[in-house]
C-alpha cells in the first residue's frame, strides 16, 4: 500500500508541475491595424528591423524579431509594410511577450 501511494504522490506532483508551467507560458498577442503611423528602423547588429508606435504592449509600441533571425523575414516584413502603408491596408502581426519584448511571430497584409 505504500508503494501506491508514494507512486499516487509523484503523479500527483508531476501533474501539478506540469500545470504550473503551462500557466506561465506566454500567449500570442494579435495585433490589426493600419501601419501609416508605424515608425519602420532599422538597427546594425544583428538586430534589424524594429517596428515602434504599433499599438503592443511593449514600451512605445515595441516590435521586434528574435535575435538571429533570417534576413529573409526582416525583408519580407519591411515589403509587407510599404506595401501596406502605399495601399492604406492593414497588417496583422501576432507576437510574444519575452523578458519584456514583444517578439514577433507571424505577420501579413490584411487588406484596406
Amino acid at each position: 500500500m505504500k508503494k501506491l501511494s508514494f507512486r499516487t504522490a509523484v503523479v500527483s506532483l508531476a501533474l501539478a508541475v506540469s500545470i504550473l508551467v503551462a500557466g506561465t507560458a506566454s500567449a500570442s498577442t494579435t495585433i490589426d491595424a493600419t501601419v501609416n503611423s508605424w515608425l519602420v528602423q532599422d538597427y546594425p547588429s544583428g538586430q534589424g528591423i524594429v517596428l515602434w508606435y504599433t499599438g503592443s504592449t511593449c514600451t512605445n509600441g515595441q516590435l521586434l524579431f528574435n535575435v538571429g533571425e533570417p534576413v529573409e523575414r526582416h525583408n519580407r516584413l519591411l515589403a509587407m509594410i510599404l506595401s501596406a502603408k502605399a495601399m492604406g491596408a492593414r497588417m496583422h502581426v501576432t507576437y510574444n511577450v519575452v523578458n519584456g519584448s514583444c517578439l514577433i511571430n507571424d505577420f501579413g497584409v490584411t487588406g484596406p
